[in-house]
């Protein structure tokens, strides 16, 4: 699934604070509802209890308006938290429809029969192959993916410590909203497995980003000469995670 330009639709919402009652996230209108606080110290955004719209919490001297532009820098995070409009239909509709694997794009077949849950079969065209019932497919997708992301970022990540001559001490990889990687004071390295989606030169680059950050943590002029030296498509991997970066949370798993 792609992400559509981000629109605001302006239908007022009739409670107080008054602010724009919904957002439009790749097509789907999502209900927004506002309420004030005089105890809230920031802007707070959690989902209804029915999980097909959001409720911002609005603090003292903070405009509805400016919550409502919050949640559309939150789109991503939104997106993956709404309950599907079909929601017992989801794993049906997956049949047919196109993901995105290491920058190659794979229709999603169910097949029948003994064999591994899930492959790649690259012949007669490119495709996710997934075996059992359809109802299983979105974790059986997910698990698939994240394995085969673990094993990107774990050979990029020790090709890049032996390059820059550091060592970390493990791995670690989620399902994170707010980064694609970050790199602990004990040489801990934390990636999105959604990386598996993206171009394989993005993945190669957050990893000499993240291995980078064990010699220097920060991101002052010696740790950005650090990662140009080893890395040569920074420019291009960070260009695309600008533009494209939050369409790999709008992907259907």
């Amino acid at each position: 699934m792609s992400l559509s330009p981000l629109k605001r639709l302006f239908a007022p919402d009739p409670g107080k604070p008054d602010g724009p009652g919904s957002l439009l996230i790749d097509g789907r209108e999502v209900p927004v509802r506002y309420r004030s606080n005089a105890q809230a110290r920031r802007i707070i955004m959690r989902m209804e209890k029915n999980g097909q719209g959001i409720v911002l919490t609005v603090p003292p001297g903070t405009s509805a308006q400016a919550a409502h532009e919050f949640a559309l820098t939150q789109a991503a995070w939104i997106w993956q938290r709404l309950v599907p409009e079909d929601h017992e239909q989801l794993s049906e509709t997956l049949i047919g429809r196109s993901i995105t694997i290491r920058d190659t794009e794979h229709v999603i077949e169910l097949a029948t029969g003994r064999g591994a849950p899930v492959h790649l079969r690259d012949l007669p065209s490119p495709q996710l192959v997934v075996r059992g019932d359809a109802s299983h497919m979105r974790r059986r997708i997910a698990d698939f993916l994240k394995r085969e992301a673990r094993h990107d970022l774990e050979k990029a990540s020790r090709g890049y410590a032996h390059a820059m001559q550091v060592e970390f001490s493990r791995i670690s990889v989620r399902d994170t909203t707010t980064r694609w990687g970050s790199c602990s004071s004990t040489g801990t390295l934390s990636y999105s497995w959604r990386l598996i989606m993206a171009p394989p030169n993005v993945l190669d680059y957050v990893c000499a980003h993240e291995v980078a950050h064990i010699e220097q943590m920060n991101h002052g002029p010696e740790f950005w000469k650090l990662v140009y030296r080893h890395c040569p498509h920074t420019d291009f991997a960070r260009n695309w995670l600008k533009r494209q970066g939050h369409t790999l949370h709008k992907l259907p798993v």
